[in-house]
């Protein structure tokens, strides 16, 4: 379970790949854009980004597998929060694979088709890929921090997972609204979304390594069914 405890934190390291916008030189507005817009082709260093989203996602495949192997024991919360976990990362990749055609926040034409209405939204791929990966990424959390809770010496773990599954549910649904409004200030919450989802991964990864270390007595969050 080490290496799966490792490839996690690597994974969400990788999924919040977006400072990296500094280094490759992107005149992306960090305010203004999607997080996605990093991938769009053209842009510097969109396959570095891309690349990320794929480790991202396969790493936390990974981290989902040793988290199943170590801690869900008979909780059919534990399996549905380890499941949504592996939407999440399998979304993650896919963002990879099928970045955004455009970035709307440089282009004006991109930026027109990207209003022109919500179904033109909906008719790209990567839409697809990512809001089933933020809405499996905040039911994982949600999940996982109800399971923890219940879970004794894990009350911490289990609110802080808990608290950061919930704000990213509320950011992706203040997303949603200015998006619907035409803001274009999107780029601040979006980028917390995601640091968020990586700090509760990498929060996870934490944790199993703890639980590696200590004597197989010591318990993780192995709960009955319910």
């Amino acid at each position: 379970m080490t290496v799966a405890a490792a490839v996690g934190l690597l994974a969400s390291a990788a999924y919040s790949s977006f400072p990296l916008q500094w280094v490759v030189g992107s005149r992306l507005s960090v305010i203004r854009s999607y997080v996605s817009e990093l991938s769009v082709t053209g842009q510097p260093g969109a396959l570095v980004f891309r690349v990320g989203d794929v480790i991202g996602g396969v790493g936390l495949v990974v981290l989902a597998a040793g988290l199943a192997a170590s801690c869900v024991r008979g909780s059919r919360s534990a399996v549905a929060a380890v499941l949504a976990l592996v939407v999440t990362g399998l979304g993650s990749a896919a963002d990879g694979v099928w970045p955004m055609p455009c970035a709307p926040s440089a282009d004006p034409v991109c930026r027109g088709l990207d209003r022109s209405s919500l179904t033109a939204q909906l008719a790209q791929t990567h839409t697809l890929t990512s809001l089933s990966e933020f809405t499996a990424a905040v039911i994982a959390a949600v999940l996982f921090g109800a399971v923890l809770l219940r879970s004794p010496g894990h009350h911490r773990l289990g609110l802080f997972t808990l608290a950061a599954g919930l704000a990213v549910g509320t950011l992706g649904l203040g997303e949603i609204v200015m998006v619907l409004t035409g803001s274009r200030v999107i780029g601040v919450p979006e980028r917390v979304q995601v640091l968020l989802v990586s700090l509760f991964c990498a929060a996870l990864s934490l944790h199993l390594l703890r639980r590696r270390r200590r004597a197989p007595a010591s318990g993780g969050f192995s709960l009955r069914a319910g």
